[in-house]
């Protein structure tokens, strides 16, 4: 696990995996969500330039409510946000000033050209990404643990030294045919060095579970939040039945 990717083994079944993938779209995530645009004199059309503001990860500086429908637009659902600036230059995430703060500086947004400007105002409000996907924390995904059966324990060898990084088992000193060995590559990237039957290649029982953040959040309050939502929603699905 680093900063912004995590992979780890789940000892679960797919279908709980699955419904952990699916929570993560119900976590509170932050995105600008409406934009008042009062010049743009750059090639961009203001549909498309509103596209990629709402797509920029970014943490509040203050508490948010989350905004429902109905609600009356507030500074306790939302934070403003505003640009102004004047070409020759690429406007970057970081020239947002206001309430909240870009997590990467260095997004491109849009070129001006001389005397070019772009002005605009623009509310950024909680939401969840089964609504809309710029409201998704980050990716997640999952596989079954690919398993390697040796077959020519010779050739096998020069094998899975170069993988070596994959398995979860350590490598024995001595590789045998029908060694059993556990990869978390993709099955499809295994089956390349299969080819002349040195190895055998197959889904395993175990879950390999991939969790890849846009920065708003790490990959174990993803994993985290996506399973207190997962118990939320069974405990009321419980109290519904009863």
């Amino acid at each position: 696990m680093n900063q912004n990717n995590a992979e780890f083994i789940l000892d679960t079944n797919e279908e709980m995996a699955n419904a952990i993938r699916r929570s993560a779209n119900e976590i509170e995530i932050l995105a600008i969500d409406e934009v008042e645009i009062h010049k743009n004199d750059s090639a961009l059309y203001d549909e498309i330039l509103a596209h990629r503001l709402g797509l920029i990860p970014l943490q509040a500086t203050k508490n948010v409510e989350m905004f429902k429908e109905g609600d009356k637009p507030s500074t306790k659902n939302q934070a403003q946000i505003h640009i102004k600036i004047k070409g020759p230059g690429i406007v970057y995430s970081g020239d947002i000033k206001g309430e909240v703060k870009p997590v990467y500086d260095k997004i491109p947004l849009v070129i001006l050209g001389k005397d070019q400007e772009l002005e605009l105002l623009a509310f950024a409000r909680l939401g969840y990404g089964k609504e809309h996907a710029k409201y998704s924390p980050g990716l997640v995904y999952y596989r079954n643990i690919s398993e390697i059966v040796v077959k020519n324990h010779e050739k096998a060898t020069n094998i899975l030294t170069k993988i070596e990084k994959s398995l979860v088992n350590p490598l024995k000193e001595k590789i045998k045919s029908g060694d059993i060995y556990k990869s978390t590559k993709d099955i499809d990237y295994l089956k390349n060095f299969s080819e002349e039957g040195d190895i055998e290649v197959k889904p395993g029982k175990e879950i390999i579970m991939f969790i890849e953040s846009w920065g708003q959040k790490s990959p174990k309050e993803i994993f985290n939040e996506s399973v207190k939502t997962l118990n939320h929603n069974l405990k009321g699905l419980l109290k519904a039945l009863k």
